[in-house]
């Protein structure tokens, strides 16, 4: 039986979602979403998280000594200890107590998150700039430019002239 997925905002009415036993003539069975716990999923190619091995173009990385070759070609001694490849500690990029981990980063604070201040002491500083700046100058370069545009289009306006006497000259 195929599975869908709806996705509602909480709310009251919504929650009657899970009393429908029936749908078109078919019985249903209606469930929550179960959220994924645990560690984000890792590459075992280059040892990143949040994305697999089956597409992976990174350049590989040990899980057990941290060089730049597949775990499974790794020549390390099983006595020796590992060297984590994301965070150069004494153990295997793999350990969920890795600070690489996403899991044990700290969080962000929140001014940080918030840009706003930032952005808006930005705008006002472009918006005054341009005010200054609301008059090109001149140069020598783009009186050249314009002289030899006006030659160019005095040329092809000739040409055309005399093609235009040549034609009505020759037609009868």
């Amino acid at each position: 039986m195929p599975l869908f997925l709806v996705t509602l905002p909480k709310s009251d009415i919504n929650r009657d979602i899970f009393n429908i036993t029936e749908l078109c003539s078919l019985k249903i069975e209606v469930e929550s979403l179960r959220k994924k716990f645990g560690p984000p999923p890792q590459c075992y190619r280059c040892q990143g998280v949040f994305h697999n091995s089956n597409f992976c173009t990174r350049n590989p990385k040990c899980l057990k000594c941290g060089k730049p070759h597949l775990t499974r070609d790794c020549q390390k001694d099983i006595n020796s200890p590992p060297t984590c490849g994301l965070c150069q500690g004494a153990d295997t990029a793999n350990y969920l107590l890795c600070p690489m981990n996403p899991l044990n980063r700290p969080k962000k604070d929140e001014k940080k998150k918030s840009t706003n201040e930032h952005r808006l002491k930005l705008q006002t500083f472009l918006k005054e700039k341009r005010e200054v700046r609301t008059t090109r100058p001149v140069t020598n370069f783009t009186l050249i430019l314009c002289i030899s545009c006006v030659l160019l289009c005095l040329s092809i306006l000739s040409y055309l002239l005399s093609l235009l006497y040549y034609l009505t000259w020759i037609s009868p």
